[in-house]
This record gives structure tokens, sequence and C-alpha cells, in this order.
């Protein structure tokens, strides 16, 4: 089998697009999944092969990890503020040896496909779920912020003796005497 860049490939004459995103492993472009299902069907050891890839993975990312580093100090981030979804380019050889031929930083995000839509989607909410981000629900939000307001308002009430009489008046609870509540004075 031999893969190259999907967007050069995508112009050729030839080209069988796949249009059902659970047909997928047909066409020109296929989900990882059906790419490593057709592997151990023709007999690939995958377990070798997952490991070998994943010691290119890590052994680059260490590679780059002080700059990275060094960029996050000098822009005053921290590690858990900012994330990046890098793109590898493997090419493996007969012998299931992984080639590195690239990373992409700004992988694309664009869908020619149902397929590539079902992947990408996929790969965002997965990247949101590991970064924590939480789904957002406006509506019960809305419904908080009353709550903290209303809530607010109250211990507010209480701590600058709202609600203890009309204030103003000689009208007061608890024998005050219809003193001004702002001033300790009375009222008149």
């Amino acid at each position: 089998m031999h893969l190259t860049n999907y967007s050069i490939n995508k112009k050729n004459e030839k080209f069988i697009k796949n249009e059902n995103c659970e047909q997928d492993d047909f066409g020109y472009k296929w989900s990882l999944g059906a790419f490593c299902r057709h592997l151990e069907q023709v007999g690939i050891d995958m377990n070798l092969l997952w490991s070998r890839s994943y010691d290119v993975i890590i052994k680059t990312i260490l590679a780059g990890e002080n700059y990275v580093v060094n960029q996050m100090k000098k822009n005053g981030t921290h590690r858990t503020n900012c994330f990046e979804i890098l793109g590898f380019d493997i090419l493996i050889d007969s012998d299931l040896k992984p080639w590195l031929l690239e990373v992409n930083l700004s992988s694309s995000l664009a869908c020619d496909s149902p397929l590539d839509f079902a992947i990408k989607s996929n790969l965002i909410n997965d990247c949101f779920n590991l970064i924590g981000v939480k789904r957002f629900d406006r509506k019960k939000e809305s419904l908080n912020k009353i709550k903290h307001r209303m809530k607010g308002l109250y211990n507010k009430s209480k701590k600058t003796n709202l609600g203890n009489g009309i204030q103003g008046t000689s009208i007061a609870p608890n024998g005050t005497g219809g003193q001004d509540i702002y001033s300790g004075g009375t009222s008149h």
C-alpha cells in the first residue's frame, strides 16, 4: 500500500472518494482503525508496530520539549493553559520500522467527506476531554448567575441592615427608636 499526501492525491482523476463514514476502509482515505484492522488481517504484528511508532513520537516530543518550555516561559504561559494538536506523518517500511517524515503543528481540520467529519469531530471531542473543557449549558449557567446575584443581594442586605425597618423613617424593628442606620442619628 502506498500513501501520499491527501491534498495532492484527491486531485488525481482515479481518486476514489469515501462517501460513507460507516465504510471506513473504502477509497483513498481510511480511518486509522480500518487501516490497523487491514494490517492485522495481513499478518502485521500491531503491538510491535505501535510500540515502535510510540517510541518515535515520544522521542520527537522530548527533542522539542526544551524549546517549547522556554517559549512558554517567555510568553508567560503555563503548561496547563495551552495545548497543541500535533499531526505526526510516519512512514512504515517493510521491516515495520517507522520513519518520521514531519510533525504538523496546525493539522488541517477541514472536512471533505463524512468520514473526515466523523474522524475530526471525534479528535476535537477527545482533545477537549483531555484538556478538561466541559459542555456549556447556557440556560443552566444563566440560572446559576441569577441565583448567585440573588444570594449576593440577600447577603449584602444582611450586612447593611437593609430590611431592618424602613430607612429614613422612625419605623424600626427591635426598638431602635428611629435611628438613622447610616449616620447613627435619629431621622426626622
